[in-house]
């Protein structure tokens, strides 16, 4: 009789691995470049030199903005170039294989070295040092502070890649599909392809999936806990396994900090509701040998009711618009060396988050008041092989639960009161290995190796008046084995003409999902640069999401229709929908291709543009989400749609059902009388193709040693459409309501000096059409505006640290445009694009921070 493998016997076997010595790898001296680097801002001036060497190098945004570095000419190594750009700075370069990381000098040396010793996280790459060949967004916890911003989701909704739909905040009733907003939580939709293609970690590691639909609530993590956000939108399941399919989130925590810090924010719409109270802290220390850093964070928003919106008059005047929430929220993060060459590293994070939406009309009212609980751990042991070979053992362990509360008809004396939770719980154990193989032109040919388990856990339950009308307990494991490759074949220090710089990586990863399904994924990089000034991307791989277990397990339900609602001449209909235990994978093809400019005769400017492409297929889907009418005279409908069905397939069907069968007749059900048998559970049967253009442009401009000017700019224009089974039409979705728009887009300008500080920010959101009815509507374009300022009162007492007293002014909407008006298909629906547009308006936030 074969056993599951557990956790601890997994992490027991692949301790083994720790005394593995890889291949050596021959010691070579190292490579020397030749510098031209005008005096410039000292960020600027590390990515610059960085980029010569082929390198990468980490600088914490508050470390080096605003600070001024010397002109660098020569030839030298990159650890001697990085050293001439920080004389004098009071910074210090740490060098791990090709990697820089830049840390504020300390006074205890012994602390410092240990801060800098902690595992630099890369995303998008499993291997020490190597370049990702596709573009890597990275927000920065002093970006998302600058911006007045004070939970992650609203930071990465911002970003016109990902989509404001699915499960998010402000998500109102008839927005179809996933789009719910069912306990506030905050999840990420690159592509606006489903949370759940999305792939969201926390340093590296899973967290367990939030509510029913598999994404994950980034907004429990607290925003002074991180250090920056890695978004990588390209397909990343040779890499990382299932759900990578628009790409993956990472939120890279502080690895530790120094002292406390606390910071506070008080805000309100203009226009009524949504008055929010937030309040953090983080502290930490460090030691000899390791170091730890923890965030706490709250925060309250009152709810904003349709009474309060001019646009939602069709509305009951308690509806709400956009929910009510207290959350608290604590992350942590230890690092410890336990011998030479031997860390320890756990990660943790708690949050609870209560929220309350109201709905349904004036003669029948509808209270939710659900509860979530989040819980994550996530323990590391690295350890130093020799030869610059490093080996992990890490496990992930988490839950998150949905406690169910709510009461319909309230306004009667018989109210329906349900009960329930959603909840989730997960579990990993990983080993993996990396390090250099061979000498190559360019540099260090490195392997990364390892394998894992993980297993995820689905518990639904659903009591109404007492009685239980959902209750099932579930999981799911797959077991992975992964490789990933890195070539670099031609780097600046051995250029040729035409070449500067020539890299190609390669991935392959294999998993396998006991009694469903397994996958071999493959992904190819390319980094080409013709010329200094400019890199080339390129990759292509296959990417997969297995289906999560709610649509899998979630039981069906019977509806025994009258025929004559369908035209059918005599008999009954009788309409399956629901969960289908035969649910596979879904897959996907991605490719993308993109070019970097940094001229060199505009210091500091940096355009990056990329076109995409991604082909999915047999994704999970309800096969009738229109009319059934329509499905019955559509030929393509073969299989789902059965004529004369037979009396026993027919009794199987009911008796299976959960809830019992609803029967619209008004006569018993009787097997002879049904002509015709409509399964709309779900099923693999959908086709998406995804494809468009990203842009970004950064340019910071000192103006002198003390003032910079800056402005950025994002922008993405997606083009997406949908066959949903063999033998139906194509149908359009970016462009369309309740998908993302085509063009989305955020632009501004800034200026720092040692004070002040502001921003302003536009963000535009194009047209969209409405579809729904028979003379379709557009939607126009629409352009709102962002204020930030900041003064220092008290500045940092140290260089690297966050300033003493800071004072900031936050105005988002500052014109305060209203989303547009859409029509109704029920008189609870929304009445307009909850996805793309919000009901706040204009708010004012009002913030004081303070180290002490």
């Amino acid at each position: 009789m074969s056993r599951r493998p557990g956790p601890q016997s997994f992490l027991l076997a692949s301790a083994a691995l720790l005394l593995i010595q890889p291949a050596v790898a021959l010691a070579a001296p190292a490579p020397r470049y030749s510098f031209d680097l005008p005096a410039q801002d000292l960020g600027e001036a590390l990515r610059a030199a960085a980029a010569r060497a082929g390198w990468q190098i980490y600088a914490p945004a508050q470390a080096v903005n605003g600070r001024m570095a010397p002109p660098l000419h020569g030839t030298m190594s990159l650890p001697e170039a990085v050293a001439t750009l920080l004389a004098g700075s009071g910074l210090v370069a740490h060098i791990s294989g090709q990697t820089v990381t830049i840390r504020a000098a300390g006074t205890a040396d012994a602390a410092t070295q240990a801060a800098s010793d902690a595992p630099i996280v890369v995303t998008g790459t499993r291997i020490r040092g190597a370049a990702v060949a596709a573009p890597v967004i990275q927000v920065s916890r002093a970006d998302i502070v600058a911006a007045g911003q004070t939970d992650l989701g609203q930071a990465l909704r911002a970003l016109p890649q990902n989509f404001g739909g699915g499960q998010n905040p402000g998500v109102g009733a008839g927005a179809g599909g996933t789009n719910e907003n069912v306990n506030m939580a905050s999840s990420v939709n690159l592509r606006g392809l489903g949370a759940d293609a999305t792939l969201t970690l926390l340093n590296g590691h899973r967290l367990p999936y939030d509510s029913a639909y598999g994404g994950v609530d980034i907004s429990a993590i607290p925003v002074a806990a991180v250090e920056r956000i890695d978004v990588v939108a390209d397909g990343s399941s040779a890499l990382y396994g299932s759900d990578a399919v628009a790409g993956v989130v990472n939120v890279v925590l502080r690895p530790d900090y120094v002292g406390l810090a606390t910071s506070t924010q008080i805000g309100t719409s203009t226009q009524g509701g949504d008055f929010q109270q937030q309040a953090d802290l983080v502290t930490g220390t460090r030691w000899a040998s390791g170091g730890m850093m923890l965030a706490y964070d709250f925060a309250h928003n009152s709810a904003i009711v349709a009474r309060q919106r001019d646009f939602a008059g069709t509305l009951s005047a308690d509806n709400t618009l956009y929910g009510e929430q207290r959350r608290h929220a604590v992350t942590a993060t230890l690092h410890q060396d336990l011998a030479p060459g031997l860390t320890l590293r756990l990660d943790g994070s708690y949050s609870t988050r209560a929220s309350q939406t109201a709905g349904g009309t004036d003669a029948s009212r509808i209270l939710y008041r659900p509860r979530v609980t989040m819980l994550s751990l996530a323990p590391e042991l690295t350890a130093a092989l020799g030869r610059d070979w490093t080996a992990r053992i890490l496990g992930t362990w988490g839950q998150d639960h949905t406690r169910l509360s709510s009461d319909f008809d309230i306004t009667s004396s018989n109210p329906s009161i349900n009960s329930g939770c959603i909840c989730n719980r997960a579990w990993s154990a990983e080993t993996n290995v990396e390090g250099p193989l061979f000498r190559t032109p360019g540099g260090t040919a490195r392997l990364a190796l390892g394998g894992g388990v993980r297993r995820n856990g689905f518990a639904y339950s659903v009591v109404s008046n007492g009685v239980t009308t959902q209750d099932y307990n579930v999981a799911r494991s797959s077991r992975y084995a992964f490789g990933e490759l890195n070539l670099p074949i031609i780097a600046p220090g051995n250029a040729v003409p035409g070449v500067t710089r020539l890299n190609l990586s390669a991935a392959l990863r294999y998993e396998d999902y006991p009694g469903m399904a397994r996958m071999t994924t493959p992904r190819l990089g390319l980094i080409y640069a013709p010329a200094r000034a400019i890199t080339i991307k390129a990759s292509w791989g296959r990417s997969f999401k297995a289906p999560n277990l709610y649509q899998q397990y979630m039981g069906y339900q019977t509806y025994l229709l009258p025929g004559s609602w369908y035209g059918l001449p005599s008999g009954n209909l009788l309409l399956v929908s629901g969960g289908n235990t035969g649910l596979t994978p879904e897959r996907a093809r991605t490719w993308q291709a993109g070019v970097t400019v940094e001229p060199a005769a505009v210091p500091g400017l940096r355009v990056e543009a990329s076109y995409f492409d991604v082909q999915y297929r047999d994704r999970v889907a309800e096969p009738f989400p229109g009319s059934i009418a329509n499905a019955l005279s559509n030929p393509g409908n073969a299989g789902l749609v059965t004529f004369s069905p037979s009396a026993p397939a027919l009794t199987t069907l009911v008796a299976g059902s959960r809830p019992a069968l609803v029967n619209y007749t008004g006569a018993a059900f009787d097997p002879a009388g049904v002509a015709v048998l409509v399964d709309d559970r779900y099923v693999n049967i959908a086709r998406q193709a995804i494809r468009g253009i990203d842009l970004r442009a950064t340019w910071k401009k000192p103006l002198d040693d003390r003032r910079t000017l800056a402005f950025d700019l994002a922008g993405a224009w997606l083009d997406s459409d949908q066959i949903l089974s063999a033998g139906q039409p194509q149908t359009r979705l970016a462009g369309v309501i309740f998908q993302p728009a085509n063009l989305r887009a955020r632009g501004g300008v800034s200026y720092e000096d040692t004070r002040f500080s502001g921003a302003v920010h536009l963000n535009y959101i194009g047209a969209l059409r409405d579809q729904r009815f028979a003379t379709p509507a557009r939607l126009s374009p629409q352009a709102t505006a962002d204020l930030a300022l900041r003064y220092t009162v008290l500045p940092a007492r140290r260089s690297g640290e966050d300033p003493g007293l800071v004072v900031s002014l936050t105005v988002n909407n500052l014109f305060d445009a209203q989303p547009p008006s859409i029509g109704q298909t029920g008189p609870t629906d929304t009445p307009f694009d909850s996805t793309n547009y919000s009901a706040i308006g204009r708010f004012i936030a009002l913030g004081l921070a303070r180290r002490w």
